[in-house]
């Protein structure tokens, strides 16, 4: 039997941060983790290249974590941007910032490099890292916590449950937190894929895969009640839409929801009323020619009249009233029932977990059992893309560790 002050479950970026955080603080901490190596959620973030924060300071980003972002106001400003971007600084690996995205990137580009200085400095600080360690349960038991494996047994006061969600199954998360955290008296709010591709009904752009529209307006409908309103990105795919403004607003989808995107920035009216004034100035004009002076792609543009089952090559003088309409309904409110929302495979994050309700947002420790905390993806709260996810992680395992050890 071993004894700690502070036993982590979980070896992702929260756990981790967790980790460091206390065992700077003299606490005698044992790091769990079931895969053969800490850190694989760490090593496919931003494809490998490991984007670990994004730009802007805490207030900023509040508003990207869907409606949860007032929960991670304490730990944002515990654990700040600037304060990720200086500890990797001051271990030799500084951040660099991609101007056109706001993403925050090791130097070296390497995930495996953040890895390594990672776990470099937990086993500087005397972290014990027990790698390839399946729990088989966490009991509490006056005021101690035993987690019990079928090797053998630890013990601590203090335990920070930091397993991530279900997604991204291949990198070894499959949801064993939730079941802990259940078995301690914790409700579990049903986890759901996040940051996913969204596929709709009768997909019409199949061979359109690859195309991107930038700032697009993208909208999500509930019968006629509008749920959300983003601008964003929107990427075609050979099966779904996909890109960060189809990405980051999957959590919003529910059951009978549409998607509706509009590819050109105007609405519908003034659409309408701009090409029934090129109709009078310039009628012999193509309305291939004039639909490209929206910077729309050429495949794109030739997709969308095939559906609306316009020649290509028709004059603006000779479209109808109704192909006309059908055009620019098409273009400013394409609207489309959605099927589903890609699968946990597919999905970055998960939406769904230990109810917020039941955490304290100051110490992220449990409300239900003392010594009980909280960090990371376990949790019923999801960034959007863009070192998001990573940061909130890390920021909560500080926050965690800095209170428990006060």
């Amino acid at each position: 039997m071993k004894n700690f002050d502070l036993i982590v479950v979980g070896g992702g970026p929260g756990g981790i941060f967790a980790a460091i955080t206390a065992a700077e603080k003299g606490f005698k901490v044992a790091l769990l983790e079931k895969n053969k190596r800490i850190g694989n959620k760490i090593l496919v973030a931003g494809s490998g290249k490991c984007n670990l924060t994004h730009t802007g300071k805490p207030k900023d980003f509040l508003d990207k974590y869907g409606d949860s972002g007032k929960f991670l106001k304490e730990a944002l400003n515990k654990f700040s941007p600037d304060k990720l971007k200086e500890f990797f600084a001051d271990n030799g690996l500084p951040l660099v910032l991609i101007e056109e995205s706001g993403k925050f990137f090791p130097a070296t580009f390497s995930s495996v490099d953040v890895v390594n200085l990672l776990k470099e400095t937990l086993i500087r600080l005397n972290v014990q890292i027990v790698e390839s360690f399946k729990i088989e349960e966490i009991l509490k038991m006056g005021d101690e916590f035993h987690i019990v494996s079928d090797k053998e047994e630890y013990r601590a006061k203090n335990v920070l449950l930091a397993t991530g969600g279900k997604s991204y199954p291949g990198v070894g998360t499959t949801g064993d937190g939730y079941v802990f955290a259940k078995s301690l008296g914790h409700k579990i709010v049903p986890p759901q894929p996040a940051l996913a591709p969204i596929y709709v009904k009768e997909y019409a752009f199949e061979e359109l895969s690859g195309i991107s529209f930038q700032d697009v307006k993208i909208t999500f409908w509930k019968e006629n009640r509008k749920l959300i309103e983003k601008i964003g990105s929107v990427l075609l795919t050979h099966t779904n839409f996909s890109g960060p403004g189809i990405l980051d607003n999957s959590r919003y989808v529910q059951s009978e929801t549409s998607l509706e995107i509009n590819y050109i920035g105007l609405e519908y009216e003034v659409f309408n009323k701009d090409i029934i004034e090129s109709i009078n100035e310039d009628g012999k004009k193509t309305i291939k020619k004039y639909l490209l002076k929206y910077s729309l792609p050429e495949r794109f543009v030739k997709k969308i009249l095939k559906i609306s089952e316009i020649q290509e090559d028709i004059k603006l003088s000779e479209l109808s009233k109704i192909k006309r309409e059908e055009l620019a309904k098409m273009l400013t409110s394409n609207k489309m029932e959605i099927s589903k929302v890609g699968n946990f495979e597919m999905a970055m994050v998960t939406k769904g977990g230990v109810s917020l309700e039941e955490v304290n947002s100051k110490t992220m420790e449990s409300k239900k059992v003392k010594g009980l905390y909280f960090a990371g993806e376990i949790l019923d709260i999801d960034g959007d893309t863009g070192g998001y996810n990573i940061q909130g992680a890390c920021s909560m395992g500080v926050l965690a560790a800095k209170s428990m050890t006060k």
